[in-house]
């Protein structure tokens, strides 16, 4: 597709900055527009490459363009900071955008479809859930520990603990706590079914989804993994092949080279996509170590590295493995 300008887009909840950059490099118009009107905006103008920094809604926006007939590109915040001159404004975030989207090597974050987006949302809320439910339960056991009632850790003695505690009117919990205790159990319980309710979601999302129940062949991907993995992706437009996937997530190893000498000093804390990367090592370690005689080359290769390297590296290098793969796919 043939384009003309570049539009650099820095979004916002209700203004939205746009920056019109001519093909020589001059740029022709910086304007704040409501997200009405930048919707009509985007409709009026000849083809251009639009490109947003990567935050909240810029999938939904990067999508409206592609309809209106635009290319476009969603680029991390990381890689637009350096292009920005002067203050920071929206004005001056919106031509950075425009800089950074025509600069070479610069790396795109993945758009994401809408079915990809709705998969990504249904495992988000999840997460807040099994964190609400670990948080309510450190607070309940905190609580109780202050009147000497001692509870062992996991949900299971929970769920059996404390009605008996409920029931039992001399272990020194207070009456004038016991409703609330009673109502923070219920609570608790309300949360243990919603992620029950959530967990067979993504089962039935798995089985449905042709791409995401394929990626469950792969060692050490589960259910979550797989659709962590599918929603991450997005289009695949933005990765040339699996080891870029496999670096975005933050499972290749840093380089640090200088004179012809190529240093690797591990993966890095930083700059990963943190929840998939934990998802992903945490499900290979499984698998690594439960192996025991292996059979596949695979699997020779796998004991090899658990032998060379320990238990720990051998997951991170078949999770990285495991991405490369699906990069490919």
């Amino acid at each position: 597709m043939a384009t003309t300008n570049t539009i650099g887009v820095d979004l916002a909840k209700n203004v939205i900055q746009s920056s019109i950059v001519s093909t020589s490099g001059i740029e022709l118009q910086n304007t704040e527009l409501t997200r009405t009107k930048f919707a009509e905006f985007l409709a009026k103008q000849k083809p251009s490459l639009v490109a947003f920094e990567a935050c909240a809604t810029a999938h939904y926006w990067a999508r409206y363009a592609q309809a209106q007939g635009h290319r476009t590109k969603i680029i991390p915040a990381k890689a637009v900071t350096p292009f920005r001159q002067g203050h920071k404004t929206d004005k001056n975030d919106a031509l950075a955008v425009a800089e950074a989207a025509n600069r070479p090597n610069i790396k795109e974050a993945p758009l994401k479809t809408i079915e990809q987006q709705g998969i990504q949302a249904i495992q988000r809320s999840r997460e807040l859930l099994v964190q609400e439910r670990t948080s309510l339960s450190n607070h309940i056991r905190g609580l109780l520990l202050e009147f000497g009632v001692v509870i062992p850790k996991g949900f299971a003695a929970l769920n059996y603990r404390i009605p008996f505690v409920l029931e039992d009117a001399e272990n020194g919990v207070p009456h004038i706590y016991r409703p609330t205790l009673h109502r923070m159990f219920n609570r608790y319980l309300k949360l243990r079914e919603d992620i029950d309710f959530l967990n067979e979601q993504v089962k039935q999302i798995v089985k449905q989804n042709d791409g995401c129940n394929r990626l469950t062949a792969i060692e050490g991907v589960g259910p979550i993994s797989a659709v962590l993995l599918f929603s991450t992706l997005g289009t695949g437009e933005a990765f040339k092949n699996g080891r870029e996937y496999s670096a975005y997530i933050g499972l290749t190893p840093k380089q640090y080279s200088s004179g012809g000498r190529a240093n690797m000093i591990g993966i890095s804390k930083h700059v990963a996509n943190h929840r998939l990367r934990s998802v992903l090592i945490q499900g290979a370690r499984a698998y690594v170590h439960k192996l025991k005689e292996p059979k596949t080359p695979k699997q020779r290769w796998l004991w090899e590295l658990i032998q060379r390297a320990g238990y720990g590296k051998a997951a991170v290098a078949l999770a990285n493995k495991n991405v490369v793969r699906h990069g490919h796919c």
